[in-house]
């Protein structure tokens, strides 16, 4: 055990309190991320082979488009404009355990490159056979819609059992099914567009400006439909395929519903293909319908699915939240994380309002504090699964620097206290003298320097012949008044501050400064002065 550790028992409200729910019997191994290189795994040269074939069509087109170079250039600046926004937002939507960035790429290459291409030689295929069996004005109207949903659907869909096949462990529940399927949909997405845009300019009757239906298209495909494309149909048939191999034992019902969601998706695609609501695009003059009638077709037809998924995506959520508690349930020390802590983690809205109130009672130091301690206990439930034993050094490890960061955050003082002190700067104190004035114990404090026989003297003058030992290590550390971790820390003293090893007891170090100050610290944290 560390010298900061506690083995009691956590007290009411703790994560390690009795009342907090468990998640799933097994909790997952989220600290230990799996990779795409997997030479024994089947599906990885399965992959591999599809994306020799895939490439060879891919590069085929490219070649053909770039022809064009403006608006070859053009369209690949704007759709890359949409992408990098919706896959950052994609992945800071997985709260708890970020996926392995090789697996996300690979996600958004199988969508971008090997679905893409597949899909295309299929799409016609299978179009000039139902154009071989159907009246030619149905095919006309309704071929995409029969046709490129389920081709699509499936090969997208085949990618993320692909990834699943080789990284099973990545897939804890329907929150990484949804983040793979967006990704292979954004990758679809982003290549589809660029064809699009290209085939618009074209297909313009003696067109010189190649930008202008570069433009137009973008108006048509990302802002009147961008947030109802292939992100979210891949999106729901991911997070069904996700629930349906990682709650094996859901209820006949749950699996139903699961199976429903990859329905929903193609549902969605089909929907969005075909002509129903294209009166809504239609105009009194005959001429083309304007932006805002391209987001209300876009909206008429997608957000009812859109709604769905981001009910899917909170309930995903809940499920990682579950997972991160099943991981740090059984806590023995209630300075890591709290139940309302937890809580505060489940959204990126509740983790912003967090930082928004330390920052309301501490300023903007409070806010980055809160931040970097929210950024811990996340890391902390990566390291706690990766290794088994609860004092584990390197969970310890973690311990610590939670403990450090909770200890500057409470050593900060009040807004008001800070603009008290700068409306007068002259009583302003160096930052010996600042240490001196934070370390006068409180009551409980003292009480534990009696309960371990120690006194506490108030802080004395400059020591003639001081000469330190020590220097306090970047960041900062904590300060106790007595070797007891059941105390709080009764100051944060500032990085490369000068100080003098007075005695040891086990890791803890009793250290005294120029003005007389003293208390306690990690020993194995200080840098000896040279």
């Amino acid at each position: 055990m560390g010298p900061f550790g506690s083995a009691g028992s956590a007290p009411q409200g703790s994560a390690a309190a009795g009342s907090v729910p468990r998640g799933p019997a097994e909790p997952p191994h989220w600290g230990r991320q799996a990779s795409l290189i997997q030479p024994r795994e089947p599906a990885f040269w399965l992959y591999l082979v599809l994306l020799a074939v895939g490439g060879y069509f891919f590069y085929q087109e490219q070649a053909l488009m770039s022809s064009l170079t403006t608006a070859y250039l053009l369209s690949w600046a704007l759709v890359l404009v949409y992408a990098v926004p919706v896959a950052l937002v994609v992945y800071r939507l997985d709260l708890f355990e970020a996926e392995p960035k090789i697996l996300l790429a690979a996600a958004v290459i199988w969508g971008g490159i090997i679905a893409t291409s597949l899909s295309a030689e299929a799409n016609s295929a299978w179009l000039s056979v139902l154009g071989k069996v159907t009246a030619p004005d149905f095919t006309a109207q309704w071929g995409k819609a029969i046709v490129g949903p389920g081709v699509e659907e499936t090969l997208k869909l085949m990618g993320v059992v692909i990834l699943y096949l080789v990284a099973r462990n990545e897939f804890d529940g329907p929150m990484d099914g949804f983040v793979y399927g967006a990704m292979v949909g954004l990758g679809f997405t982003v290549v589809e567009d660029v064809s699009y845009f290209i085939n618009a300019v074209a297909s313009a009757p003696g067109a010189v400006d190649q930008s202008g239906p570069v433009f137009d298209t973008f108006i048509i495909r990302v802002v009147g439909g961008g947030l109802y494309g292939h992100v979210l149909f891949t999106g729901l048939t991911g997070t069904g395929f996700a629930y349906l191999v990682t709650r094996r034992s859901a209820s006949a019902l749950k699996r139903v519903g699961a199976a429903a969601c990859i329905v929903a998706g193609v549902a969605a695609h089909v929907v969005w293909n075909s002509p129903l609501m294209e009166s809504i695009l239609q105009t009194r003059d005959g001429t083309n319908p304007s932006a805002l009638q391209w987001v209300e077709y876009g909206t008429a037809k997608g957000l009812p699915f859109l709604l769905l998924l981001v009910v899917l995506v909170l309930f995903a959520t809940r499920s990682e939240e579950n997972n991160f508690r099943a991981i740090v349930v059984g806590e023995p020390d209630p300075n890591v994380i709290t139940e309302p802590e937890i809580r505060s983690l489940r959204s990126l809205l509740a983790r912003r309002s967090a930082r928004e109130r330390a920052k309301r009672s501490h300023g903007p130091a409070g806010a980055r504090l809160t931040g970097q301690l929210q950024a811990a206990q996340i890391e902390y439930a990566l390291v706690r699964s990766r290794f088994d034993p609860v004092w584990d050094p390197e969970v310890e490890r973690q311990r610590r620097r939670i403990r450090a960061i909770r200890a500057q955050l409470e050593a900060l003082p009040p807004v008001e206290a800070v603009a008290v002190a700068s409306s007068n700067p002259a009583g302003q104190n160096s930052p010996a003298q600042a240490i001196a004035s934070s370390a006068s114990p409180p009551t409980r404090p003292a009480q534990a320097v009696e309960s371990t026989g120690s006194t506490e003297p108030a802080p004395a003058a400059p020591i003639a012949g001081w000469s330190p030992t020590h220097l306090v290590p970047p960041g900062g550390m904590p300060a106790w008044l007595a070797p007891d971790p059941a105390q709080p820390p009764i100051a944060v003293l500032p990085e490369r501050l000068d100080l003098v090893l007075e005695s040891s007891a086990g890791a803890w170090a009793h250290v005294r400064a120029v003005n007389g100050w003293h208390g306690w610290v990690d020993g194995r944290l200080l840098i000896p002065r040279r």
